[in-house]
């Protein structure tokens, strides 16, 4: 197994990205960090973009069409059994995970 750099939660159960984790994925003060649990672990990824409440609605339903996945396509074809819904959705997760 590879060890990595190792740190340990201070008393508020905060974390601190070491230097050279934080200059190699270019993450700064002003970055927001989505983090996502998987398996039994955290994956941290710094977020490059944020849709601000001072963007406009047609922005907002602009991303949520382009990002509604395999739960729109259901929704466009309602007439679908339960098991085209489901390889629908196992499509659309493979097309997401590819896409990492």
């Amino acid at each position: 197994m590879k060890v990595g750099i190792i740190s340990k939660p201070n008393t508020k159960w905060q974390i601190v990205i070491p230097k050279e984790i934080r200059q190699k994925l270019g993450i700064t003060k002003d970055h927001f960090l989505h983090l996502l649990i998987r398996g039994n672990g955290l994956f941290i990824q710094p977020i490059q973009e944020v849709v601000h409440q001072t963007d406009t609605n047609d922005n907002y339903l602009k991303i949520l069409e382009e990002t509604k996945g395999a739960w729109g396509i259901i929704q466009d074809k309602e007439n679908k059994t339960e098991k085209e819904k489901r390889s629908e959705e196992l499509a659309a997760s493979k097309k997401r995970k590819d896409l990492w």
